[in-house]
């Protein structure tokens, strides 16, 4: 299955750069983030398995059939990280979002300009927002 329109944009735009731009784009995304709200900023929200704090709130819009997103990282890298996968995949079907395919990360050229750890951590935010459309498909 294809990727969605808006994740895909990015892996496109940045398979296409080099290292040190591909980061800059990165930059770019976490300057885009909208605010997390703090009340949400707690161990239920926190995603494991990320060098830098993560956190991520996950909804589904029952009367839309999508599922909603919202974002925080405290490291600028990570958090355009978590700024491609809320973009790419707010307002998504959970059908959709749970056949993305991680391998976009490699696609995209981030293997590259990420540490592996860092990588891991897209990895965990991305399976993350997949339990969260997992969820509510089994609910549906």
């Amino acid at each position: 299955m294809p990727l969605p329109p808006r994740l895909q944009q990015f892996v496109d735009e940045s398979a296409m750069l080099d290292k040190l731009t591909r980061s800059m784009l990165l930059l770019d995304y976490a300057a885009k983030l909208t605010d997390y709200p703090e009340d949400k900023k707690d161990n239920i929200h926190r995603v494991r398995g990320c060098t830098s704090l993560v956190y991520l709130d996950a909804n589904f819009d029952e009367a839309k059939g999508v599922m909603r997103y919202k974002g925080f990282a405290d490291a600028q890298i990570v958090k355009g990280m978590v700024a491609i996968l809320v973009n790419g995949l707010d307002g998504e079907t959970p059908e959709t979002i749970t056949a993305v395919d991680p391998a976009f990360i490699q696609e995209a050229g981030l293997g590259e300009a990420l540490s592996v750890t860092r990588q891991g951590g897209l990895a965990n935010i991305l399976q993350r927002m997949q339990n969260a459309a997992e969820a509510a498909l089994a609910r549906s």
